[in-house]
């Protein structure tokens, strides 16, 4: 049987390339490549001698922006690794410093399309969530062996205001046996904590939170700025869209004290959204926003 044809849909991507080509023969980094979307769009912006270099962190997508971006040919450059160490990747591929970087943190529609990464609530799977599949912790090492208080808190810091009830009902069916899929991990959600009217499923936010951890996504992404800030030259721009409020939250207060402190000005007072006509083409746009800051 052939391999399903995975697409992913670049949010904001008019306004990425907008806001954040201020040297047109730069060489530019997108930390988080994905399928190559956003870099695919940078490099037919910018003239032949600009150049991009693609990271990720998750070795399928790697290739599969490879293939994607080939006909750029050596405009682009490929490195699998974690933007968290992007001094060291950056380093590593002779590069000194950058015109310009963007982090998109949202995840990929292969890794919520693909039943077998464990992402999705419309799709089982088994509880994995890890980008890196080299990764050694997954959701499933979290739900079945994790005390009662460091999951309750996890998902309570990620806005479940049931996550007592939920973080029981695990502890008690894992007791029986331990919860293997997506969709056993969903319907016992689904049971404790039931939807109140509301559009999205009642597991969206423990999901999110599983996800957040098996990733360390606010460590990778603090660690990411830190690491990017002295790589990006005088002028050059800095990126990056988020997904939900805690990660925005993070960026915008990051960004606040950057420029408070000097050497940083901030090109975005509020977030950039996607316009009614994106989310109407794209729906997992609609909780973008993008923020920007430049460096003096």
């Amino acid at each position: 049987m052939t391999e399903p044809q995975y697409t992913h849909v670049s949010v904001l991507a008019d306004e990425t390339v907008d806001l954040l080509i201020t040297e047109k023969k730069g060489t530019y980094v997108d930390a988080t490549l994905g399928m190559g979307g956003h870099t695919a769009r940078l490099l037919a912006a910018l003239p032949q001698e600009a150049n991009v270099l693609g990271i990720d962190w998750d070795p399928e997508m790697a290739g599969v922006a490879a293939r994607n971006l080939a006909p750029f040919g050596e405009r682009v450059k490929i490195a699998q690794g974690n933007f968290a160490n992007i001094d060291e990747i950056v380093a590593r591929e002779g590069i000194r410093s950058l015109s310009g970087a963007l982090f998109d943190l949202g995840i990929s529609s292969l890794h919520f399309d693909k039943p077998s990464r464990g992402f999705s609530l419309k799709h089982d799977g088994p509880l994995d969530m890890r980008i890196n599949p080299d990764n050694p912790l997954t959701a499933y090492t979290i739900i079945n062996q994790w005390p009662y208080e460091q999951i309750e808190h996890l998902i309570r810091v990620c806005g479940e205001r049931h996550s007592g009830r939920i973080t029981r009902a695990v502890l008690e069916a894992r007791r029986v046996k331990p919860l293997e899929t997506t969709a056993e991990l969903a319907a016992l959600i689904a049971k404790v904590a039931p939807a109140r009217g509301e559009k999205i499923h009642p597991a969206t936010k423990t999901f999110l939170a599983l996800r957040v951890a098996v990733n360390y996504e606010f460590d990778n992404l603090t660690r990411g700025i830190q690491k990017i800030m002295p790589l990006l030259k005088p002028g050059a721009r800095m990126g990056i869209i988020t997904f939900h409020s805690l990660e925005d939250r993070i960026v915008k207060e990051t960004f606040r004290i950057m420029a408070k402190m000097g050497g940083w000005e901030l090109v975005t007072r509020k977030p950039v959204k996607p316009s009614e006509a994106e989310v109407l083409t794209n729906k997992r746009a609609r909780s973008a926003k993008l923020r920007v800051i430049e460096k003096l």
